[in-house]
């Protein structure tokens, strides 16, 4: 490495400690209210909610008897069924899904649309789709102890280790920003011998080297 190369090197490093440091002192200062303190040393938010995804909601109408047959339930016009499992399954993994008007339900919180994908699991408590959807839903109509019933559920019954380690992260994401540490309660769950446990080890410590590397940074 050349001279200039070390110093460009150094340097970097030396703004990366000193935002650090600015970082910590604001929240430090004021640990509720810090934003102001944080754009006072230059830092941006961006509001990440898309205002274009609301208009397309707005105005997304069903296009084939199988959107109609989906709205007729989400807006209580039908009862549940299993044929409308099979059709919020088959719009999600059609070639052009109708998107916002599927979406603009979950957006509402829609009782009816939170029932099928219940029912859904019912009757494959370990499907990762509907799993997903609830953790969707769970973003715009707060579910979090049914959330984590559902996916314990699925963690204990899935005993394809693959898709084990595949459901264990989605929940780990699907619940940390509540404040819930799925891979702690998941760890204490299985005995220590356990393929299960040990991929739950395993992962705890990949998210934990992941912490360090950024704090680091």
């Amino acid at each position: 490495m050349s001279k200039k190369d070390k110093y460009a090197e150094e340097y970097e490093k030396l703004k990366r400690e000193i935002i650090i440091d600015k970082v910590n002192e604001v929240i430090k200062k004021d640990p509720v209210n810090y934003r102001e303190g944080l754009e006072e040393i230059g830092f941006t938010w961006f509001d990440d909610e898309y205002d274009s995804e609301e208009e397309e909601e707005k105005t997304a109408v069903p296009m084939n008897d199988r959107q109609d047959s989906l709205a007729a339930y989400f807006e209580g016009r039908v009862e549940l069924s299993e044929k409308l499992l099979a059709d919020l399954q088959a719009e999600k993994h059609s070639e052009e899904p109708n998107y916002p008007l599927i979406r603009k339900y979950f957006r509402a919180g829609n009782q009816q649309l939170k029932n099928l994908l219940l029912y859904g699991l019912e009757k494959d408590p370990t499907d990762p789709d509907f799993l997903s959807d609830l953790s969707f839903f769970h973003e715009f109509s707060n579910m979090l102890p049914e959330l984590i019933d559902r996916y314990m559920r699925a963690c204990r019954m899935e005993n394809d280790l693959q898709k084990f380690s595949e459901l264990v992260q989605d929940f780990y994401y699907a619940t940390i920003e509540d404040g819930y540490d799925a891979l702690q309660t998941l760890r204490n769950l299985f005995d220590e011998e356990s393929d299960k446990r040990k991929i739950i080890d395993f992962l705890i410590s990949e998210h934990k080297t992941q912490d360090d590397q950024v704090v680091m940074l």
